[in-house]
């Protein structure tokens, strides 16, 4: 009778092995906001697994150059080509439900990059053209400060040259990649302390326990990502297997933290111009997956969003933020 169940049990087991997969890894889904591939003035939305699906949901006036999402809101934030002064850039705040695009600051020379919290502070890099410090680095200027006619914005960090931006989940940190290497940066107290003494494309995880980011191999000059501890500040876990590439532009978590996403030109010697590709990858390993593709090639440059918030677009607009909030 024992011996019975016992090999009950063992076939139970034996079944569940056979029958399961290896690993369970989570569904690849969401909504994400991108930058045309042709039209640049024109942000699109669209569900992460079906680009075919996707539609308009802002026109601006310019050239769109960066852009990121408010977390969980209906906010963001773009910097776009100045049609006045092509070597600056202006910022401003897109209110998705209005169709609305405020002006947070404009003329910024060599402005690259631009994120904004989930509380609404926004920082940038660049050099602004109003303010008291005319310095080429870090800036951030505070949600109550947008839509005035002259916002304080405060330097940060004076850099010249930074790789990416990204806020902490916290609100009170910003990650950054030069070629110093990777810091994380307190806003308010501006101590800062290095993370990498290599890499770009630093990103939190949404939990704000993990940071990726990218860099070269020293030996074999080839691309990887490093998954590290921000407890301990060990790595988790190093992906070495990327796409064959010209050009690694950029790096992102999916909201649940189970994939990581990264944008790449692949090298085709014989097509012009060379296509640009996102590539999804699961954290705790399995195959990679082409995503977001529209016309066989991928976007250069998204966030995710809450297609909760969005509605139709209508006639775009520049306003001051007091208006909106009346």
């Amino acid at each position: 009778m024992k011996i019975g169940r016992i090999g009950f049990y063992f076939f139970y087991l034996w079944m569940l092995v056979v029958l399961l997969p290896l690993s369970i890894h989570a569904e690849l889904k969401g909504h994400v906001v991108y930058r045309h591939l042709y039209n640049y003035d024109e942000l699109w939305i669209t569900d992460i697994r079906d680009a075919r699906n996707a539609r308009l949901l802002f026109k601006h006036t310019n050239v769109i150059s960066d852009l990121s999402v408010q977390k969980n809101s209906r906010y963001i934030a773009i910097l776009s080509a100045n049609e006045n002064h092509h070597l600056k850039e202006d910022a401003y705040l897109i209110d998705t439900l209005r169709g609305e695009a405020i002006l947070i600051q404009n003329k910024i020379e060599h402005g690259w990059h631009i994120d904004i919290s989930p509380s609404g502070d926004v920082v940038l890099t660049g050099r602004p053209s109003s303010g008291d410090i005319l310095k080429q680095g870090i800036y951030l200027i505070r949600r109550g400060e947008i839509g005035k006619q002259s916002p304080k914005i405060i330097l940060l960090k004076e850099i010249d040259i930074v790789h990416n931006l990204d806020w902490a989940p916290n609100g009170k940190q910003i990650v950054h990649g030069s070629i110093k290497g990777v810091f994380i940066l307190d806003v308010d107290t501006k101590n800062e302390i290095r993370i990498s003494r290599r890499g770009k494309n630093a990103v939190f995880s949404p939990d704000g326990k993990k940071l990726a980011f990218s860099y070269s191999n020293n030996l074999t000059g080839i691309r990887q990502i490093d998954i590290i501890s921000l407890d301990t500040l060990r790595p988790l876990r190093t992906i070495k297997d990327l796409l064959v590439h010209s050009s690694f532009s950029g790096l992102r978590w999916t909201p649940d933290g189970e994939y990581l996403i990264y944008t790449v030109f692949v090298i085709h010697l014989f097509e012009q111009p060379t296509p640009r590709l996102n590539i999804a990858i699961p954290v705790n390993g399995g195959p990679h997956e082409r995503i977001l593709e529209t016309d066989a090639r991928g976007v250069e440059m998204f966030d995710w969003i809450n297609p909760a918030y969005p509605v139709e677009p209508v006639n775009h607009l520049t306003t001051l933020w007091g208006k909106i909030k009346q």
